[in-house]
């Protein structure tokens, strides 16, 4: 995969998105959701709000702000690792998908005080909840175009995505604190597979 050569300009963006990031997660920490605005995000990151409006569409965005980069390395993985046609593979395709985000995940995963944050801002806030809930869809809809791309059928390929979006909600829902996630998310995919297997038999 070509990269672009890394530019002044392009370190200079990513240090003004990472500090509106770092800023807008204090600020929610210290304050809750609807207590913080956008003008003081941009004040605590020392940039303007037309900055702010550079990177972010409001201040829910902030709180999910890797998730284009993390569907893009999943999709990208199951791309580059699907070494035949899954056809109607269930296992398979889940298989792969879990790989895929245990791939990404490192890479762009929030920071453990980032996730503790975002896991109490869910708690709180319906909204939120909601606006979480469709950047789960739009991922499982990502995925399942990648897994038909490399040759799942497109029922096998929806289900499959969905079922991963269930489990990772599943262990959102059951994990008490952020380093548990992914022992949750691990039991919740042995559950799925449990069920595979008792369907099966």
């Amino acid at each position: 995969m070509h990269h672009p050569p890394d530019t002044l300009h392009a370190r200079k963006r990513r240090k003004a998105r990472a500090m509106i990031v770092s800023a807008a997660f204090q600020l929610f920490a210290e304050h809750g959701f609807d207590n913080v605005t956008v003008a003081s995000i941009a004040e605590r990151a020392e940039v303007g709000r037309t900055t702010f409006f550079r990177y972010f569409g409001d201040k829910q965005q902030v709180l999910f702000a890797d998730d284009g980069a993390e569907v893009e390395r999943m999709c990208a993985y199951v791309r580059e690792k699907a070494s035949q046609p899954l056809g109607d593979d269930l296992h398979a395709a889940v298989g792969l998908l879990r790989e895929a985000d245990a791939a990404a995940r490192p890479h762009t995963a929030l920071s453990p005080a980032h996730s503790a944050v975002l896991a109490r801002l869910l708690r709180e806030s319906t909204e939120l909840r909601s606006r979480y809930l469709l950047t789960r869809h739009e991922r499982a809809i990502r995925l399942a175009g990648a897994l038909t791309e490399v040759g799942t059928a497109q029922s096998v390929a929806v289900l499959a995505a969905h079922a991963a979006m269930a489990c990772e909600l599943t262990a959102m829902r059951l994990a008490e604190t952020p380093e548990a996630f992914g022992d949750r998310l691990d039991e919740a995919h042995l559950m799925l597979g449990d069920l595979g297997r008792q369907a099966a038999s």
